[in-house]
């Protein structure tokens, strides 16, 4: 395991109930922050955190984040591709 040394300021600290907590915090962040930009998959992710992917869904959402990784308009445009997909099945 690689060990990082930071000096993270006291105002930042103070808010935590231990040095272990920031690790987990930091880990967590780092982690997701990765996945968001594509450099894990869900359950990569999971896994580094050492959760099933229900658990990392749920830590995403406490953070307020989505597990969506993708823009409103490649959401809009999955979402006509699915749409078509649907009436071309019901015909």
């Amino acid at each position: 395991m690689a060990t990082i040394t930071i000096e993270i300021p006291d105002e930042i600290a103070s808010r935590y109930a231990s040095i272990e907590e920031i690790r987990q915090t930091m880990i967590e962040d780092f982690v997701i922050e990765q996945r968001q930009q594509g450099k894990f998959s869900l359950g990569e992710a999971a896994k580094l955190l050492n959760m099933t992917y229900v658990e990392f869904f749920a830590l995403i959402g406490r953070k307020g984040l989505s597990f969506i990784n993708a823009t409103s308009a490649e959401l809009d445009e999955s979402y006509r591709q699915f749409q078509g997909m649907m009436e071309q099945m019901a015909t």
